[in-house]
């Protein structure tokens, strides 16, 4: 079964009418929202591991876990990005807070 379906299925689980039209436009557009958010993380992911491979390969080979830890290197600025996407699918998956976008009014 696809993402899409899941979502809508659990939206629609404890209604007793289905979802007008209106309704739906709003859940397709979320289930857009939902991927097109995920595949920016995976992307900006995919930046971070780059930048901490950047960094990573400055330093001498023969530098020991421990004298690693000991530098406390600071989180790559591409980090930012990738929090900041997070942040937002966890404020659906944890609070229902979707995009001002994605509200009633708004669609």
């Amino acid at each position: 079964m696809s993402h899409d379906i899941t979502v809508r299925m659990l939206l629609t689980s404890r209604r007793e009418e289905p979802l007008s039209a209106e309704e739906w436009r709003r859940v397709k557009a979320r289930c857009a929202w939902v991927k097109e958010t995920v595949a920016a993380l995976r992307e900006a992911h995919r930046r971070v591991d780059e930048a901490w491979d950047r960094m990573l390969d400055a330093l001498p080979d023969d530098i020991s876990d421990e004298e690693l830890e000991a530098l406390h290197l600071p989180d790559p600025p591409e980090q930012a990005e990738a929090d900041a996407l997070r942040a937002q699918l966890d404020a659906v998956i944890e609070r229902d807070e979707w995009p001002k976008h994605l509200y009633w009014g708004n669609l």
